[in-house]
C-alpha cells in the first residue's frame, strides 16, 4: 500500500490559539479529502502540525485500537495503514497499543468470539447472505477484526471444537 501523503497547496491554514484550522484538523485526522483543496502548505508543514498537536489529537482520535492517519504517516514507521476494517488487528499484532488499548480489545474481541458460538448465532453477510455455523463465525470473526492467533488459541479451549 502506497504511503499516506498529506497533499499540499499555496496558503497556510491554522486558527487563533495554535489550534489548527478545522480543515486541518481533520485532514491530520482522517487524511487528505478528495472534496476538499488540501490543508497543508507541504508535508513538512503537515508534520509540524502533527508534532505540535499530536497530544491532543491522540488524546481524541488515538484510542480504541485507532490512530488518525498522520499517526500512520510519521509514526507508523514501515508498517502502513491496513485500512479500518483492519486497523486494530495489525495495531495489536505489531504491539503498537496502550496496555489499557489492548485489555479493552482482548475483551471486546472476546466477547464477539463467544458471541458468535451461541446456537442460535448467524451473520448477515449482504442481502440475502444469510450465515450459519463455522461459515458465520468465520464471517464475524473477520467482521470483528479478531486476530487469527486469538481465534486460534480461543477455538482450541472452546467447548463446540472438534
Amino acid at each position: 500500500m502506497a504511503k499516506f501523503r498529506i497533499r499540499t497547496r499555496r496558503g497556510g491554514s491554522g486558527s487563533r490559539r495554535g489550534w489548527p484550522s478545522a480543515a486541518a484538523e481533520m485532514e491530520l485526522w482522517l487524511g487528505p479529502s478528495p472534496h476538499l483543496p488540501p490543508a497543508f502548505d507541504s508535508d513538512e508543514h503537515a508534520r509540524a502540525a502533527w508534532i505540535q498537536h499530536r497530544d491532543r489529537m491522540m488524546e481524541q482520535h488515538g484510542s480504541h485500537g485507532r490512530r488518525p492517519l498522520a499517526w500512520w504517516a510519521f509514526e507508523a514507521g514501515e508498517l502502513r495503514w491496513p485500512g479500518r476494517d483492519r486497523e486494530r488487528s495489525t495495531l495489536y499484532g505489531a504491539g503498537l497499543l496502550a496496555e489499557g488499548e489492548r485489555e479493552e480489545l482482548l475483551r471486546y474481541w472476546r466477547e464477539q468470539f463467544d458471541r458468535a458460538h451461541d446456537p442460535n448465532f448467524f451473520h448477515c453477510g449482504g442481502p440475502g447472505r444469510i450465515l450459519y455455523g463455522e461459515a458465520a463465525r468465520r464471517e464475524h470473526y473477520r467482521w470483528a477484526d479478531i486476530p487469527p492467533a486469538l481465534v486460534e488459541a480461543w477455538s482450541a479451549e472452546h467447548p463446540d471444537a472438534a
